[in-house]
């Protein structure tokens, strides 16, 4: 106790040099927080958006070669077996199942090559970004009230392109007894101006599956819009069994997703339904492995970030050298009468160190304190990328954002905490070993 009430005296001598490395710390600290809460928020949305893109989720299973070759023939034949196992092993996830492929679409008036995927509607509505982003009409498996409150809206939509006829959505409404079955399909808003179909307008589907090529006649009931030029214009979804029709692969699938509360769960899952699941055809593969560029994008961003903190965090580590030191230098009498009255150096060296320490918690304790209202502000609100790019969205990784938002973890500001303290302890290592060493009789006849 006496050690830290000498090591603060120490440091309020010199108030004004003092106040101005404290200031650097917590402003340091404050930055490194926020810092920190952008780059663990900003990556957590990144990959949430990405697995619900409709192409991956926080644990899938495939065939064991389907992730190299995304060859038609590599399924999943049983996928109401694993729905089961999973639901019992993690009880709180949902599982969706899809089929994917490429193909060729048609109008009267261009075609376009793309890639579908079969999925299945009451599922895939939960957990697929792509149903919240329709634009026109509505989404697959829409019920009554959807299909009326898009034919209101589509009355009221004033601009360019094809209005709804007569008869309303009707391609959105289940067949009647005599009339021709229906295939509804989702595209994106790049698609539809390339091919100029509008909502209940035909397509044709043509498909290479594992039998003969197939064609098949579409209709148009929602268009949406990601912002993701791929997605908007390469991209469309038709229900999983019109699907598994088409390329002759009975029910099997190509994947099964599953989605649980966060990313943090992860590593759970897999752990859990591995066993059971693995038998040598299948592959249960974490979101990382199933969508590697993206874990790529995500790995190169944070190392770029660990080096900017660390640089932040030496630069803290200077300015405290040079208050320390400057402090143990305009002291060298005092610490040569502390040692003639016999404190030995361990003494001095823990007198030093606690002045470091208690600059490290000053700066640990303000830096915090004026950092809570931006991490409030990031976490709740966040940042509207188009105040800085124009209106336009940022494209990250494959995935498109137009806010950025914050996520402070707990161990994430322990960290942060934990390195500022030491730095300023170590920063202090050598003006306290410095002091330690000065010579006593020398020390006392210091003007």
């Amino acid at each position: 106790m006496m050690t830290l009430k000498l090591a603060f005296r120490g440091l309020w001598r010199h108030k004004i040099r003092t106040l101005i490395t404290v200031g650097a710390i917590f402003t340091s600290h404050c930055w490194g927080l926020v810092f920190l809460s952008m780059n663990d928020g900003g990556h957590e949305l990144m990959i949430e958006m990405g697995i619900r893109q409709g192409r991956a989720g926080h644990v899938v299973v495939q065939a064991k070669d389907y992730q190299k070759t995304q060859a038609v023939e590599l399924l999943v034949t049983d996928p109401e077996k694993i729905r089961n196992i999973v639901r019992q092993k993690v009880p709180k996830s949902r599982v969706v199942l899809r089929a994917f492929g490429g193909g060729l679409a048609r109008s009267a008036n261009d075609a376009v090559g793309v890639m579908f995927a079969g999925v299945e509607p009451d599922q895939e509505k939960y957990v697929d970004d792509l149903a919240k982003k329709i634009v026109r009409g509505v989404y697959l498996g829409a019920d009554e009230a959807d299909i009326r409150k898009a034919e209101t809206k589509e009355a009221k939509r004033k601009g360019d392109g094809p209005k709804l006829g007569p008869k309303g959505l009707w391609c959105a409404r289940k067949a009647g007894a005599d009339e021709p079955l229906r295939r509804p399909v989702v595209i994106g808003v790049r698609m539809a101006k390339t091919l100029r179909v509008g909502l209940c307008e035909k397509l044709v589907l043509d498909v290479q599956g594992m039998g003969d090529k197939e064609q098949a006649e579409m209709r148009v009931v929602g268009i949406f819009k990601t912002g993701t030029a791929d997605l908007d214009a390469f991209t469309l979804q038709a229900p999983l069994k019109v699907v598994q029709r088409l390329m002759h692969i009975g029910s099997g699938v190509h994947q099964v997703a599953i989605f649980v509360g966060s990313i943090k769960l992860t590593e759970a899952t897999v752990n859990a339904i591995r066993g059971p699941i693995e038998d040598g055809s299948l592959v249960v593969l974490p979101w990382d492995k199933a969508m590697p560029e993206m874990a790529e994008f995500i790995w190169l961003d944070e190392a770029s970030g660990f080096v900017f903190m660390i640089i932040l965090y030496l630069i803290v580590m200077i300015g405290v050298l040079n208050t320390v030191l400057m402090s143990v230098m305009e002291r060298t009498k005092e610490f040569g009468v502390m040692r003639a009255l016999g404190a030995g150096p361990i003494r001095i060296v823990g007198l030093v160190l606690a002045e470091g320490l208690l600059l490290g918690i000053l700066g640990v304790i303000f830096g915090s304190v004026l950092a809570a209202y931006p991490l409030y502000y990031l976490e709740t609100t966040g940042i509207d990328i188009a105040m800085f790019t124009g209106g336009e969205a940022m494209e990250a990784g494959g995935v498109v954002m137009t806010i950025m938002k914050g996520k402070l973890y707990l161990s994430s500001t322990l960290w942060a905490c934990g390195i500022i303290v030491a730095m300023t302890v170590c920063a202090a290592i050598y003006p306290a070993i410095r002091a330690a060493k000065v010579k006593v009789l020398k020390a006392i006849h210091q003007a």
